[in-house]
This record gives structure tokens, C-alpha cells and sequence, in this order.
């Protein structure tokens, strides 16, 4: 899997700051969710909130997937609190 590199991220963060301004809250927060979640957030909001929030939020999870493997964001059995059983 390719990484992204932190000229490419802060070209998006930077895209999505400019939509913002220009009155597009929306298309922002679509266009920053392209830039990866670190590991350990992604590992955090999945132990603390549960994996669905991940999922439905669309958050671009490949550095995490990268680091813990393929199948980590539904591994384990977690709680609707995202709480580990």
C-alpha cells in the first residue's frame, strides 16, 4: 500500500481549508477525510468509539491498515459504546 507523502497531504488539507472559506463545509470535511488517519487515532477512535464510526464516517484508514494489517478495524468484539467484550 502507498503512502501518501506530506507535500500530497498539506496540498489536500490546504484544498480543503480554501472550500471552507468559500463556503463549503461539506465538500471540506469530504475532501480532508482523504488525508490518512495516523495509527494510533484510528487504533484509539476504534477502541473508544467502536469501528462503525470509522466506517460511516469515511475516514481514510490506510496507514492503519498498513501498520496493523488487513483485517484490524473488525478484529476483537466491541460494545454500540465502542467498549471491548
Amino acid at each position: 500500500m502507498e503512502t501518501m507523502t506530506l507535500d500530497e497531504e498539506t496540498a489536500i488539507a490546504l484544498r480543503s481549508i480554501k472550500l471552507k472559506e468559500a463556503g463549503q463545509p461539506e465538500e471540506a470535511a469530504r475532501v480532508w477525510k482523504q488525508i490518512p488517519v495516523s495509527p494510533f487515532w484510528a487504533k484509539f477512535w476504534k477502541d473508544h468509539c467502536g469501528p462503525e464510526l470509522l466506517i460511516e464516517a469515511g475516514f481514510n484508514l490506510s496507514a492503519a491498515e498498513a501498520e496493523y494489517g488487513k483485517d484490524w478495524l473488525m478484529s476483537g468484539k466491541y460494545m454500540s459504546s465502542g467498549q471491548k467484550i
